[in-house]
């Protein structure tokens, strides 16, 4: 049997009368890069958030690394090894790289609040800080302040961060949102290389690299999962091309 890192059974989120995620099914093996495409609406993002702990779910569970987390928060998710990236960059602007860092991965220590502890000696933290920076690709950037950094470092940089809390799973909301072309082909290496030792569900608009990187595809169409497979076979449904490839949108 696979070791499914994740898995979701009929889960579903309605807000009032809208249904934004549809019983949906979800099995991800462990080293596995699984996209989620679909229209805009489709509710790509409010499934992420279920995920994440960002929001309840209305009904369903969900499963991490064989555990029922169903309904719980984000910070307890963290702590069992999920990682979350936003759409929207969310790092510390004023901060330098190597800070930003240190701050990811002192939030795994169990006395992280504790700001009388002369944290700069916690030799884990400075491991994991020059980890971190390592395999995201930014160490040679490490005193940089944040702000000053191009917005494919940033996005850089927030994965950084989220790799100094040392995850088994990596939740990317659109991590090529807005990027050049030459950005987003560093930003395809890059999870190239992060699917080696962890397990990627991200969501992405840029086919070109949904299908460069993702072992699974599974596509949404209001709320509910359309279809779900290979990316050979998706590529291939008439069913996904007439709802969402077959309209030659990136959006």
């Amino acid at each position: 049997m696979a070791d499914f890192v994740l898995e979701t059974e009929a889960l579903s989120k309605r807000f009032g009368g809208l249904v934004a995620v549809d019983a949906v099914g979800l099995r991800v093996p462990a080293g596995e890069v699984h996209a989620i495409i679909g229209p805009n609406g489709a509710g790509k993002t409010t499934l992420l958030n279920l995920l994440s702990g960002d929001i309840p779910p209305t009904s369903g569970r969900v499963r991490f690394r064989g555990q029922d987390v169903t309904g719980a928060s984000a910070h307890k998710l963290s702590q069992l090894g999920m990682g979350r990236s936003y759409q929207r960059t969310n790092i510390f602007a004023e901060f330098t790289v190597r800070e930003n860092c240190w701050l990811g991965a002192q939030s795994r220590l169990p006395s992280s609040m504790r700001f009388f502890r002369p944290a700069e000696k916690i030799a884990s933290v400075a491991k994991r800080t020059e980890a971190a920076m390592a395999l995201a690709g930014i160490a040679d950037r490490a005193g940089v302040i944040a702000a000053e950094l191009s917005h494919g470092e940033q996005r850089q940089l927030e994965l950084g961060v989220m790799l100094a809390t040392e995850p088994s799973l990596l939740l990317l909301d659109e991590p090529m949102a807005g990027m050049s072309a030459d950005e987003s082909a560093r930003m395809v290496d890059l999870l190239r290389r992060l699917k080696r030792h962890h397990t990627l569900v991200l969501i992405e608009h840029d086919m070109d690299a949904v299908f460069a990187v993702a072992d699974t595809l599974t596509v949404m169409v209001n709320g509910a999962v359309l279809a779900s497979g290979p990316p050979d076979d998706i590529r291939a449904s008439r069913a996904v091309q007439d709802a969402y490839l077959g309209e030659g949108s990136t959006a």
